[in-house]
């Protein structure tokens, strides 16, 4: 069963990813903190765009209609952090296509993150975990497409791209009924 789940995300995201033009199938990156693993989700979901990390003295972010993706680690400080990012982002008028919430560890997420998550689950398109890999821990960034996802790594992945091909178009569609 859970395989067939798996298939079925993946010919989910190619049915989707098939209907948007070149342009739109690509996502920016945005950390809501440094150390979020933004630069490791960016090669691993194949995107140029990657922003780095969010700091309250940027303004504008400019996505030129990529959805936008937040990154953040699953701690305490981080999520009060993208909660924050959060805030200011929707100040902006930009409504993020997911947030991915990287695990810091193999253990539990802390309860208190787990609160603070839920509080921006529903102002994000997709609140996506993305569990703890080890071997992206001791590689360096041009060798992570080398290290062998686990299942559920793979199945994150293919959420993200689902959630921002689903944005991507949905904002298409709007932007054809107001011409």
């Amino acid at each position: 069963m859970a395989r067939r789940r798996g298939e079925q995300d993946a010919a989910e995201t190619l049915q989707l990813a098939a209907t948007l033009p070149e342009w739109a199938r690509e996502m920016v990156l945005l950390g809501c903190h440094g150390g979020a693993g933004t630069t490791t989700l960016r090669v691993l979901l194949n995107t140029p765009w990657e922003f780095g990390a969010y700091s309250a003295d940027r303004r504008e972010i400019a996505t030129f209609g990529r959805p936008l993706v937040l990154v953040t680690r699953d701690n305490a400080a981080a999520t009060a952090r993208a909660a924050e990012v959060v805030n200011n982002i929707e100040a902006g008028g930009l409504a993020p296509a997911a947030m991915v919430v990287v695990a810091d560890g193999s253990g539990p997420e802390p309860p208190e993150a787990t609160t603070r998550l839920r509080l921006v689950e529903a102002r994000v398109g997709r609140l996506i975990r993305f569990p703890f890999v080890a071997g992206l821990r001791f590689v360096d960034v041009a060798e992570v497409g080398q290290v062998k996802l686990p299942k559920k790594a793979q199945q994150a992945l293919d959420e993200i791209r689902n959630a921002c091909f689903s944005a991507a178009r949905g904002a298409l569609a709007r932007q054809v009924e107001e011409s």
